[in-house]
């Protein structure tokens, strides 16, 4: 496969992706007011996190294809706050990492092996907004641990949740 069938590929999915997160937030945004309390966070929340790791299951209803995230944030909430996500769409992992300090980002479409510059703008839009999203539901909950709901299209796990723990500087390093 050459590289720029593995680009349009790559393409294809950011676009399906983008628009799926985007109908799950217009759908979730609109779909009524909630009469549950919102929890107050407690110590272990990731409300006042400095670091937050966590994985995400995004299976479609429909199809059954599954999305795997894996997001690790350092200073997070700041805004030096540098954002990395792997994306495992059936063999394939695909890497990105956002500083919002530089407003600068990176992808990997080849495990992380090689990395090029990428849009800051773009990519945090997709992937920051999305990883923010996840911690918004986490942060709603109240606590750290596992969650799992379903929208109208998707059925969404969030574990391995990991807040204020030692993340090496590597895993932000495209080099």
């Amino acid at each position: 496969m050459n590289k720029n069938t593995m680009y349009l590929i790559v393409a294809v999915l950011i676009v399906v992706i983008v628009v799926g997160v985007a109908g799950y937030m217009f759908l979730g945004n609109n779909a009524g007011t909630d009469t549950n309390p919102t929890a107050t966070p407690g110590p272990d929340t990731v409300v006042g996190a400095t670091t937050v790791q966590f994985s995400v299951n995004e299976t479609t209803i429909a199809t059954g294809d599954l999305v795997g995230y894996s997001f690790a944030c350092k200073d997070y909430d700041t805004g030096t706050e540098v954002v990395r996500v792997d994306i495992c769409i059936a063999d394939q992992t695909y890497s990105y990492i956002l500083d919002a300090g530089l407003q600068e980002s990176w992808v990997s479409l080849d495990n992380g092996a090689t990395w090029m510059a990428g849009v800051f703008a773009d990519d945090w839009v997709a992937y920051g907004s999305l990883f923010n999203d996840f911690v918004g539901r986490l942060a709603d909950q109240g606590n750290t641990m596992d969650l799992s709901y379903t929208t109208d299209t998707t059925s969404i796990t969030i574990y391995c949740v990991a807040v204020n723990e030692t993340i090496a500087d590597s895993m932000f390093a495209t080099s």
